[in-house]
C-alpha cells in the first residue's frame, strides 16, 4: 500500500453513525421503549418484578385519548415519523423478519410477547442493520482504494449476494413511491421512504460495482505482476 493513500474506515464509521442517529431519533421515546422491554421480560418470566405479575396489583387507570385534538394528532404524527425514519434508515434490518413472515404458517413476523410491533422494529432493526452498514462501508472503501489501484478491502461474492436485497428494496421504494399514486397515498411518509430507498439503492449497487471494479483491476494488474516476477527471476 502506498504510504500517502488514506481512506477513512467507513466500515466502522457507517454503523456507529447510524446507531448514534437512531439513538437521537428515538431518545424522546426512550420511556416507552424501556417500558416495552420490561413488559416483554415480565411476559417471559425473566423480570424479578413480582408486583407486575401479581393479579391483585393495582392497574393503570384508563384514560381517554381525544384523536380529534390537533395537538394529539401532531404528537402521533411525530412518533410515526420517528418510527418510519428508523425503519427506513435500517431497511435491510427487516430482512430476518420478512423471511420469518414468509416461512411461518401464520405469515406474520415474529414479535416478542408483550411488545408492540413498532417497538420491536425500533430496537431490532438498528442492531441487524449494523451488518449491512458495515458491508456498505467496505464497498465504498474498496471503490476509493481502487482509484489508487489498490485491491483493499477484497469484496467477495457473498457480499454481492447479500447486497442484492438492498438494491431491490431500494429500487422498489425509490421508483414505486415516486411513480405510484396509490403507494404515496398509503404511505404518509412516502418522501422520507423514497429518499432512504434511493440511498439503499446506491449502497446496494456500490457492492456490485466494487466487486466488478476489483475484478477488472486484477486483470489489468496481472500482466504487470507477471512481468515483475520475471524481472526478479532473471536478475537473481
Amino acid at each position: 500500500m502506498r504510504p500517502e493513500t488514506r481512506v477513512p474506515p467507513l466500515r466502522w464509521i457507517f454503523p456507529l453513525a447510524q446507531l448514534f442517529l437512531c439513538a437521537v431519533i428515538l431518545w424522546p421515546m426512550r420511556s416507552m421503549l424501556v417500558g416495552q422491554i420490561r413488559t416483554s421480560l415480565q411476559e417471559y418470566g425473566i423480570s424479578h418484578d413480582t408486583a407486575a405479575r401479581n393479579p391483585v396489583a393495582p392497574r393503570l387507570r384508563p384514560f381517554n385519548l381525544d384523536l380529534s385534538d390537533p395537538d394529539v394528532q401532531r404528537r402521533i404524527k411525530i412518533v410515526e415519523a420517528r418510527e418510519w425514519a428508523v425503519a427506513a434508515l435500517n431497511m435491510p434490518g427487516g430482512l430476518p423478519d420478512m423471511t420469518y413472515a414468509i416461512l411461518s404458517p401464520a405469515h406474520s413476523e415474529w414479535i416478542p410477547r408483550g411488545m408492540f410491533m413498532w417497538a420491536w422494529r425500533d430496537l431490532s432493526w438498528p442492531i441487524v442493520g449494523i451488518f449491512f452498514w458495515w458491508l456498505a462501508g467496505r464497498s465504498i472503501e474498496a471503490l476509493l482504494f481502487s482509484r489508487h489501484k489498490i485491491l483493499l478491502p477484497k469484496i467477495r461474492w457473498w457480499e454481492v449476494v447479500v447486497s442484492l436485497p438492498e438494491l431491490a428494496f431500494g429500487a422498489i421504494l425509490a421508483v414505486g413511491l415516486c411513480l405510484g399514486q396509490s403507494a404515496r397515498t398509503e404511505f404518509p411518509f412516502w418522501m422520507l421512504l423514497a429518499v432512504f430507498g434511493s440511498m439503499w439503492l446506491v449502497l446496494g449497487a456500490s457492492t456490485s460495482l466494487a466487486y466488478f471494479v476489483q475484478w477488472r483491476l486484477r486483470r489489468r494488474l496481472a500482466p504487470i505482476t507477471v512481468e515483475q516476477a520475471r524481472t526478479l527471476t532473471s536478475t537473481s
